[in-house]
């Protein structure tokens, strides 16, 4: 997935549990009993798909939060929401 092919704000598909555990945090799919770990920043990215929120706007406030440039940021939120959409575990709003 490119961010730039993508249209849209992603959105966390409504059926997916979020179970966090101390520093853990995981995400369960029940249409395919998968678990998937999350790192922080897929963490921070998974709490930012809110359907109101496009990638661009996404990359900007993760560069505020953390400091990091906006090229390894920008690399970051476009495998990470690739990871997810290939997963199936979001839907994209217009």
């Amino acid at each position: 997935m490119s961010i730039s092919l993508k249209e849209g704000c992603p959105s966390r598909r409504a059926d997916v549990w979020l179970r966090q555990a101390g520093e853990e945090n995981a995400l369960y799919d029940p249409r395919t009993g998968s678990l998937h770990l999350l790192n922080h920043t897929a963490f921070a990215i998974w709490d930012l798909c809110d359907g109101q929120t496009r990638p661009e706007e996404m990359i900007e406030a993760i560069c505020q939060l953390s400091g990091h440039h906006r090229d390894v940021v920008a690399e970051d939120v476009e495998r990470i929401l690739g990871g997810f959409d290939k997963e199936n575990l979001l839907d994209w709003m217009s």
